[in-house]
């Protein structure tokens, strides 16, 4: 389960990296300079880090209060992970 989650996070963080470098492209051509595009080492992989790291913490929380909803149905045993 982790590994989709962290999958699932990885695609997530390269999508926004490449939503960042269109962004920075964008403000490019309606400024008409390049300057833009001294940012863009720095800022795309930190845009694409906090997206996964976001991403993979949303997973396990959202996975967390779906298993706890589980438990609380009133078979607990059913859903433990060492049974």
């Amino acid at each position: 389960m982790r590994l989709g989650f962290l999958t699932g996070a990885l695609a997530a963080g390269l999508a926004i990296a490449g939503l960042a470098a269109l962004v920075i492209w964008v403000v490019t051509l309606i400024t008409g300079s390049a300057g833009a595009w001294g940012v863009a080492p720095w800022l795309i992989p930190a845009v694409a880090a906090l997206a996964t790291i976001a991403t993979y913490v949303a997973e396990v929380i959202v996975e967390r209060d779906a298993e706890s909803r589980k438990r609380e149905t009133g078979e607990p045993w059913a859903y433990r992970e060492d049974a």
